[in-house]
């Protein structure tokens, strides 16, 4: 590859810089000579001078050359300056001959051995940066995580290290990571590229692209690159391997939700079919031997297990919309009045002999919700409140409004919330171990689960807790102030 021209140039300035540093290295050796020489120095000692010259140039020069070419024109001014005869080439005198071979042997061994040691010290410095740079890489990318993060990081360092732009190709996506600063046409630009592999465990994980490199790389400078993209793909396999096994989890957990799901629909289910086959058989057999109060006794069972069975199968399709993220959500300013009377209708036929108390606020409260939704939640926090508390238990529903916030209570005086299932009620089929299913009056144990979809819906909050005079107690808080155009 061609050399850019700000490399050329900057390589023909220290070539010239060198050039006028040997020049005046060996005219000062030459002045030194000559005034040694009249001051009565034998020729033999002047001759230091010129060695100590070739050492100079050495020092600031690189390279063989300069040194070489600074002990040649050394030793032809000494042949010049102080050889007979003087001001000539030639040499009459055998041991001036030996003396300057013995100079310019000594001189090119010298400058050599300099020459070597100034290399290997500049190899030890640039190995020792390189060292330094991949440490600083290696431990710069172990708290990395996320594939964007890590190829950005990735990105960062070739740019900051070694001066290169570059884009990333992921095999995964089809979004192309680049630098700030690079053009579509630099992508497309397939020349002066050098293209590295990013190599995971068993397979490719995607492609560096480095744009622009008019000279070959380095060793240090590719042992670099190739250790931010080794970096790189051992981040992104683990990566890759996390999301696998988040997964697999959800797989595993998806199934056992199923299977919990199955359980429970044919338990729940079945108990009010059997209810209402058994007083449906009673009424069509015993039709004739039954007075008209037992009949309406049986119809009125049959009735409620109905209206119990479509609550459960109304609670599993609310489930599936929520696990499927199609719950949708029609807020519009709501009393506060009319859904608590909506509630008790529906849950009359547990609300017998006033078992329910209710407390609203004299003023109009309104508050922005799905008036359906939230009936739905309050349904199901007291129904769930009549089958738990106990028979004799009192239920209470109190409403009112602080600060920005309506918030609806339902408490009882009942035993309460077992401790140990306290912290994790809202979760889907949670019960207790003696057969004390807290959410099992809304179906399939995914009643509460539910009310925390829905009140989450409407940015609002929903607790549990057992009060201390005891029983237990929801609270559900909502905004009043939403937008409903959400």
């Amino acid at each position: 590859m061609k050399l850019s021209k700000e490399k050329q140039g900057c390589i023909n300035y220290i070539s010239i810089r060198y050039f006028f540093s040997v020049i005046f290295v060996c005219l000062i050796s030459t002045l030194l000579s000559i005034a040694m020489n009249e001051a009565g120095i034998s020729k033999e000692n002047t001759l230091m001078v010129f060695i100590v010259g070739v050492l100079t140039v050495t020092i600031v020069t690189r390279g063989y050359i300069y040194s070489a070419a600074a002990a040649i024109i050394n030793v032809l001014m000494f042949n010049f300056l102080f050889t007979e005869p003087i001001h000539s080439f030639e040499i009459s005198n055998t041991q001036d001959i030996i003396l300057i071979i013995f100079f310019l042997t000594a001189s090119l061994i010298s400058s050599t051995m300099t020459t070597k040691l100034q290399l290997q010290t500049e190899i030890s410095k640039r190995n020792e940066r390189t060292v330094k740079i991949l440490y600083e890489i290696t431990k710069d990318f172990i708290n990395v995580t996320g594939n964007e993060n890590t190829i950005l990081k990735g990105i960062n360092y070739i740019k900051d290290y070694l001066g290169y732009d570059c884009y990333i190709l992921l095999d995964s996506d089809d979004k192309i990571y680049k630098a700030e600063g690079i053009t579509d046409n630099e992508v497309n630009n397939k020349e002066n590229t050098i293209s590295i592999p990013i190599k995971g465990i068993g397979k490719q994980r995607g492609t560096v692209q480095i744009i622009n490199v008019i000279s070959p790389l380095s060793n240090e400078n590719y042992m670099i690159v190739q250790t931010i993209v080794y970096q790189m793909a051992i981040i992104l396999d683990r990566e890759f391997m996390y999301d696998e096994r988040q997964k697999i989890k959800m797989d595993v957990e998806r199934e056992r939700l199923k299977s919990t799901l199955l359980r429970s629909i044919s338990h729940d289910i079945r108990t009010p079919l059997t209810s209402i086959k058994g007083a449906s058989e009673l009424i069509l057999d015993s039709y004739e031997n039954l007075d008209e109060n037992s009949i309406k006794k049986l119809t009125s069972d049959i009735y409620d297990e109905s209206t119990w069975l479509i609550k459960t199968v109304q609670n599993i399709l609310d489930m599936t919309r929520i696990s499927e993220g199609r719950l949708t959500i029609a807020k519009s300013y709501e009393a506060v009045d009319d859904i608590i009377n909506q509630a008790l209708t529906l849950v009359q036929h547990i609300n017998t002999d006033g078992r329910i108390k209710v407390s609203v606020p004299e003023e109009i409260i309104l508050v922005p919700v799905d008036g359906r939704l939230i009936v739905q939640v309050l349904v199901n926090l007291l129904d769930n409140a009549c089958k738990h508390a106990g028979e004799e238990a009192q239920i209470f529903l109190k409403v009112y409004a602080e600060d920005k916030y309506v918030i609806f209570e339902v408490s009882d005086n009942g035993k309460g919330i077992y401790p140990l299932i306290l912290d994790n009620i809202f979760d889907g089929f949670v019960s207790y171990h003696k057969n004390d299913i807290v959410d099992g009056s809304m179906g399939v144990g995914i009643g509460l689960t539910i009310c925390k979809e829905i009140v989450k819906a409407h940015e609002g909050t929903i607790t549990a807790s057992n009060s201390d005079k005891g029983g237990a107690k929801f609270t559900v808080v909502l905004p009043l102030e939403v937008d409903c155009n959400e």
